[in-house]
């Protein structure tokens, strides 16, 4: 059984994670030992999944990518001809290609604080400004603020304390980050904020794509009136709250985990280089 080898860059001084982080969190829960840190173990390396930010490595049997920020406008899509395979965290901002395979974020299940008061009816921790990415994220919170109890937390704080910091939010308002393009992403906040619930958030069609019930499981909009109406419906119906915020969390549970989606990774290495790297 070969190991599979996690390549990403991570300043010392970050206290956000990487999605390397996440993956091997996963692998201890899962009681996986063949999946590991990079800068761990000396090479060279069979198998390397690059994982976006880093500097591509090559593993000398299989090379992945996995292309996070797939519609802020990167130059790694001038790099997928380098590597055996090409994971991309969403459907839509994408270069057309024919290795690519659509592996959507995540959510860590032990980020969790149900007992959290909810004091506020948004929190938001992330960017927020001037920047192109930003601009419909920030004129949509400023909307909310104006008609909403709505809290920011500046952005930079450690995974556990940016959930337990939102979860004291009645509803976990989802706007991504945005390039010149007509959709937006479903990124990892989103399922993040799905394992809390219940979550409203900017349509993508990333949505459809992902096992979940719309008005069951998460609320979307696609205009500023159907925002504040749903907005409204949400507040002023607790019981709606917390059906939507289990309903969400089970789904949440059930399908988009990082442990799933390490799963699906040495799935894949399985089924197509061989039995590489056992799941067991």
């Amino acid at each position: 059984m070969q190991n599979l080898y996690l390549n990403s860059d991570r300043q010392e001084s970050q206290i956000t994670w990487t999605k390397k982080e996440y993956l091997l969190e996963a692998a201890k829960r899962l009681g996986l030992n063949n999946v590991k840190d990079i800068k761990d173990c000396e090479g060279p390396h069979a198998n390397i999944l690059n994982i976006q930010p880093c500097e591509i490595k090559k593993g000398y049997n299989w090379t992945g990518l996995w292309h996070i920020d797939v519609s802020l406008g990167s130059d790694f899509p001038d790099l997928y001809e380098t590597v055996d395979t090409v994971f991309v965290a969403s459907s839509v901002g994408i270069r057309p290609y024919e290795k690519q395979i659509v592996m959507f974020q995540a959510c860590d299940p032990t980020f969790y604080y149900p007992d959290t008061e909810k004091t506020n009816d948004i929190v938001f921790c992330g960017s927020r400004g001037p920047l192109e990415i930003y601009k419909e994220r920030d004129r949509v919170f400023s909307l909310l603020e104006k008609k909403y109890d709505c809290v920011s937390i500046p952005k930079g704080k450690p995974p556990r304390e940016y959930i337990k910091a939102t979860s004291q939010s009645k509803v976990q308002l989802v706007q991504p980050g945005m390039a010149k393009a007509e959709w937006g992403m479903c990124a990892q906040r989103f399922f993040e904020c799905l394992a809390i619930g219940p979550v409203l958030c900017d349509y993508t069609p990333d949505l459809e794509l992902l096992g979940l019930t719309e008005g069951r499981d998460y609320f979307s909009y696609k205009n500023d009136r159907e925002l504040i109406r749903k907005m409204n419906l949400l507040l002023k119906d607790e019981e709606l709250r917390n059906k939507m915020a289990y309903n969400g969390r089970q789904m949440a549970l059930h399908l988009h985990t990082y442990d799933h989606r390490l799963i699906s990774i040495l799935n894949y290495l399985n089924e197509n280089k061989g039995t590489l790297c056992a799941t067991q």
